[in-house]
């Protein structure tokens, strides 16, 4: 990007700030609509903060794009879909305070639409926690997702583009049936994040998929840490862990098309099987692993207690 100097008088510095202070609250503000959510409302109900709905799925009904729905403390036993362009978001801002508990569950606890947010919540007990839906961007942020039958986060497919990024940032994704977060080929981010004690792997993440997760916790998961297949993707990390995995610390597979996967100080420790393991699913695979990038220097990773060894040599999977 160009640098550019601009050479401003005094004035007009101070009249600047001070239309930026006086307009600022109404940039903010100005066209969120809040509606409001009380499980324990006693009176009529129209969404305001003296009169909030008696459930999620009610406030969601009439919540258009730039709507904020704000959740009161409780546990809401319902199934939840969030239209285009609109936040869900616990009015403490304690992800264990608000709880949405399936009603069914054969159906995700909350499904996400494209330009959606989800914040402060925990969700649980559904076929998936959280599903977004196909060609969706979405952020998800603070959010528990635990104890479903399936994914914690299932992630359905989008082109490989920023504006269909998921971003899954500073959350708990745990004790579900499946993957902690499986993704088809797409745009996902994770960030802060612990996956943990997941029936399947922590992560698992299709051909195809550009991704980048930092400083994130994939431990104790009966599977492998994380799945990563190496054709067509374009995957980079820092600072993660994966620990104590029943499996694999990573498990990277190839069908014998390009790719780039690489790990800069990442902790593969006791693991049941090699810190990574490097799997051909077929003769073409075999040699495709050149574009498996190690960190080296001060981003060099840490292997310790692995009982297979720290990297194996190429497994044919087939």
């Amino acid at each position: 990007m160009n640098s550019r100097n601009f050479w401003l008088s005094r004035e007009v510095l101070l009249s600047a700030a001070f239309v930026i202070l006086i307009g600022a609250p109404f940039l903010v503000f100005g066209s969120t609509k809040v509606i409001f959510v009380d499980k324990d409302n006693k009176n009529s109900e129209d969404g305001s903060f003296n009169h909030p709905y008696h459930t999620i799925s009610e406030a969601l009904k009439h919540a258009k794009g730039g709507t904020e729905v704000r959740i009161k403390n409780g546990t809401y036993k319902e199934n939840i879909t969030i239209p285009k362009d609109v936040k869900v978001v616990s009015d403490s801002e304690k992800s264990e305070k608000v709880i949405i508990k399936a009603d069914n569950d054969d159906k995700p606890v909350v499904t996400m639409k494209d330009d959606t947010k989800l914040s402060h919540v925990t969700v649980k007990d559904g076929l998936h926690g959280i599903r977004v839906e196909e060609d969706s961007d979405a952020h998800i942020f603070d959010v528990i997702s635990k104890d479903n039958k399936r994914d914690g986060i299932h992630i359905d497919k989008a082109p490989v583009k920023k504006k269909f990024r998921v971003l899954i940032d500073n959350s708990q994704i745990r004790d579900n049936g499946k993957a902690g977060i499986f993704s088809q080929k797409h745009f996902v981010v994770i960030v802060d994040t612990g996956v943990a004690g997941n029936k399947g792997d922590g992560l698992d993440l299709a051909a195809g998929t550009q991704a980048w997760f930092e400083n994130d916790r994939f431990n104790d998961n009966h599977g492998s840490g994380a799945k990563l297949v190496m054709d067509g993707s374009e995957i980079w990390s820092k600072n993660n862990s994966f620990r104590r995995n029943g499996r694999e610390g990573v498990e990277i597979s190839s069908f014998g098309a390009d790719g780039k996967i690489g790990f800069k100080k990442a902790s593969f420790v006791d693991n049941e099987r090699f810190g990574i393991a490097k799997v051909a699913r077929n003769s073409a695979a075999l040699s495709r692993f050149v574009s498996l990038f190690p960190g080296e220097g001060v981003n060099v990773n840490r292997f310790e207690g692995n009982h297979s060894g720290t990297t194996s040599s190429v497994i044919r999977g087939f």
